[in-house]
């Protein structure tokens, strides 16, 4: 039996840049959407998916140095890490960065998860950059890195595109 692998892209949360979007009492953006409901299921040899995930491995220092300028038109910085499921498959969950700690991401969970039980949203959480599968943050509302988001908008069609485009909230360079 191939071993699915669930990706959460929540088309109009990505980190509650929808202009709907609330704060919780801690001052984290709080997305307030049912995020299971817009998933992408993909099978772990997909390749395209695949090469998306290495080349946000591959790419993470960009990250880090973007995090670590402190500069105000930079935000809502997140990575992506897989959790297991019970099925033994897993599924992607993106974390929102509070800070780096001893070299590994501490975050918050900022997706309800579909799948898995190792975290549910709001969770703090401790990710090793070896873990990492996607990451993003925006400049000046444009979206840097988001491979596996890059990766879904390129297979949807004309009409698809153009729905997600408009409840992003950000821009994504072709």
């Amino acid at each position: 039996m191939t071993k699915r692998v669930i990706i959460l892209i929540s088309l109009s949360f990505l980190l509650g840049c929808n202009h709907n979007r609330t704060t919780d009492s801690s001052g984290f953006k709080k997305l307030g959407l049912d995020t299971a409901s817009q998933t992408y299921t993909v099978t772990p040899e997909d390749p395209e998916m695949n090469s998306a995930i290495t080349k946000a491995k591959r790419t993470i220092a960009e990250f880090d140095e973007a995090l670590n300028r402190n500069d105000t038109f930079l935000t809502d910085f997140a990575i992506k890490k897989r959790y297991p499921t019970a099925d033994n498959g897993g599924e992607h969950i993106w974390v929102a960065i509070l800070n780096i700690e001893n070299g590994n991401y501490r975050g918050i969970v900022n997706n309800d998860a579909e799948k898995t039980t190792q975290v549910k949203y709001g969770d703090t959480v401790i990710v090793k950059k070896s873990e990492i599968t996607d990451w993003m943050y925006l400049d000046k509302n444009l979206l840097k890195g988001g491979f596996t988001i890059r990766e879904i908008r390129n297979h949807l069609d004309k009409t698809e595109k153009a729905k997600m485009d408009s409840s992003l909230g950000f821009k994504i360079q072709d």
